[in-house]
């Protein structure tokens, strides 16, 4: 029988009851810190739980963001719980994206040059996909040579998504451009959550600055597309 050390077992006991006094009763409790009914000290953006960025490099500047400056760029982004969210965004995983593309009506099987299949397959490594054999697992925090290959793969896959959304998988009988505008029902079907009026005022502007109407749509489905899918 092995024997636990008296120093590790020791530190262990004076440890628990630290890790059990998680509410401000000393109980269980479901949030992060103490607060009822909810506290925005729960989240990562709570006014005394945030994480304060590193200065950017190569500006000759050390230490932390200026606590200061730091809540009035949250301020800027919304509430606590929408500045949680942005802390925690990671890339979309590679099969996620496959899948995505297939069910907005994109033929994931194209052998043509210069499609979204073909552009899918032959950029896994830019994308971070896993690579088993190697053992290298997905990678989580998007490159930028992963967002430019995304963005290229949807401006390739927009053509077919135009033509296929209403008979796609995703959004069977939604539509997408009527009268050559686009609709918010079919915006909010592309990008997976409700749409508000400015992404339809800013898909319809791509439209009109384009050098044709279909050329514009296309552009607007993969700025649309790539905005939502930046980040999970």
């Amino acid at each position: 029988m092995k024997r636990i050390p008296v120093s590790i077992l020791g530190a262990v006991v004076a440890l628990a009851p630290a890790l059990s006094a998680c509410g401000s009763d000393g109980g269980a409790t479901d949030q992060l810190m103490p607060g009822a009914p909810f506290s925005t000290d729960s989240l990562a953006a709570g006014p005394t739980n945030t994480f304060n960025h590193q200065a950017q490099p190569n500006t000759g500047e050390n230490g932390v963001t200026d606590p200061v400056v730091k809540m009035q760029q949250d301020q800027s982004i919304g509430s606590p719980d929408v500045v949680a969210r942005l802390h925690g965004a990671q890339k979309v995983p590679y099969s996620t994206l496959g899948t995505l593309l297939a069910d907005l009506g994109v033929d994931m099987t194209s052998q043509r040059p210069g499609s979204a299949a073909q552009l899918y397959r032959d950029g896994f490594q830019a994308l971070g996909a896993p690579i088993y054999p190697n053992r290298v697992p997905e990678m989580a925090i998007p490159s930028t040579s992963a967002l430019a290959k995304q963005y290229d793969i949807f401006v390739a896959a927009a053509p077919e998504i135009l033509a296929h959304f209403a008979t796609s998988k995703r959004c069977t009988g939604v539509v997408l451009v009527a009268n050559g505008q686009f609709t918010q029902d079919g915006i909010s079907c592309l990008i997976g959550k409700p749409a508000r009026p400015e992404h339809v005022t800013l898909a319809n502007d791509l439209v009109a600055q384009a050098p044709d109407a279909t050329t514009g749509q296309q552009i607007a489905i993969a700025t649309l597309l790539e905005a939502a899918h930046t980040s999970e």
